[in-house]
This record gives C-alpha cells, structure tokens and sequence, in this order.
C-alpha cells in the first residue's frame, strides 16, 4: 500500500506542501533563525524520506511539479520593484555598484577558496553562480561546463542560510536602511532570502528582488571571466 503511494505524483506534492505548512506554523509560533521555514522543512523531508527510504527520485516524481513555479515566481518579484520606482531612480548609482561589488565578491571568493583548497575547475565553475537564484545559476553553469546538480544543492543551500540569519546579521551590522538590507540580501541569498526581506518590509523586499535580477546578469557576465582567467 505504501509503496503505491510513494510511487504517485502525489508523493511528493503532498509531502513537501504539507511539512512546509508545519514549518511556517512552528516558525510563527518560535520566530528565529533556526525556525525559518525553508529550513525546518528541508530537514524534515530528508529525515522523513531517510526513515521511509524513499530515494530522490521517487520523491522528485511528484515534488517536481513545484519547482516549475520558481521561474513565475521570480518574476513576479517585480511587482514591487515597479511599485519602488522612484527610490529605485534616486539611488540608482550606490544601488548598483553595491550589487556589482557584491556579484564580484561572490564569483571571486568561490573561485580563490576553490584554488586554496584545491577543489579543481569542476567545482569552481558549478559553483561560481552560488549567490544568484536557481534559473539563472543553471544557465551560468551550462555555460561554463560545471556540474548543474552541483549547482542546485549549493544555491538552496545558500539560499535557506541567507534567509535564516538575513535579519539577524542586518541588526547586528547596524543596518537601519531598508534598501541597505535588501540589497545586501538579494544580492547574496537570492529567491528565499528575497522572501525573508518582504518579510521584513516592503521596501526590504522591493530592494531584495530588484538585487536578484540585477546580480543574476551581471553574475553572468562576470563569472566567464573571472573562471576562464584562473582556470
């Protein structure tokens, strides 16, 4: 019985909706970074799928579905973008060469930890894209000839830490500026964090998915470069 269960498309629907349910009650309830949503319920699907020994595929057979909505979703980021137009235009010049400093200091930091530690190209350029959000770090990947299942794991794992501590480094920095904040977030945690920082206003959050876009391009013009220079 169980067994035709796991092997519907229901499966994982199901099962990924329903824990991120619990996790947003749990986080509501205990608000604080080790209660973030995202990463309560990654870590519960993983045990459940361990203790039921379901394997990833038979899980994605069904959880799949939901992926399709990343692409939707990140453009309807720019909504408040366009509803932040004029602070947009007014610090048009700081916002982006805060996103092009920090693009730069993604691509560059992964590239030297990678010579450092010895990871070899492979890792560097499936890595490269880390800060940018899953769409576009795919293509980057492709591009540069990396490991895009490499890629994936490393982005929701930057994602799901940026939106557990955004708001807490943001205060322990001093940060009070709400475009400050969601440049610093979008820029660096992209698509989960970007959820965080509407969380935490709807400038913070405007800022944040303006970042997203913006980092992702230059990201792309920026992490061929910086690769091909040292590998």
């Amino acid at each position: 019985m169980m067994d035709q269960i796991i092997s519907t498309p229901y499966f994982g629907t199901t099962l990924t909706l329903l824990v991120f349910i619990f996790a947003v009650f749990v986080n509501r309830k205990w608000p604080n970074a080790l209660t973030t949503p995202l990463l309560i319920s990654t870590a519960i699907i993983v045990v459940i799928l361990t203790l039921m020994n379901v394997s990833y595929t038979e899980y994605n057979n069904g959880a799949q579905y939901i992926t399709y909505f990343l692409t939707p979703v990140t453009v309807c980021f720019a909504v408040p973008m366009y509803k932040n137009l004029d602070v947009l235009k007014k610090y048009a010049a700081p916002i982006m060469l805060a996103i092009l400093v920090g693009s730069l200091s993604s691509v560059f930091s992964v590239v030297i930890i990678s010579i450092v530690l010895g990871l070899g190209d492979v890792i560097a350029k499936s890595l490269a894209a880390i800060s940018t959000t899953t769409a576009i770090a795919i293509g980057i990947t492709q591009e540069l000839g990396g490991n895009t299942g490499l890629t994936t794991s490393a982005v929701i794992i930057t994602g799901v830490l940026g939106a557990s501590v955004s708001d807490i480094f943001c205060r322990k920095m001093g940060w009070k500026s709400p475009i400050s904040c969601g440049i610093a977030i979008g820029t660096s945690a992209h698509s989960a964090g970007t959820i965080k920082a509407m969380e935490m206003g709807k400038l913070t959050g405007a800022m944040s998915s303006l970042a997203i876009v913006i980092s992702g391009v230059m990201t792309a013009f920026i992490a061929p470069i910086i690769v091909n220079i040292f590998f």
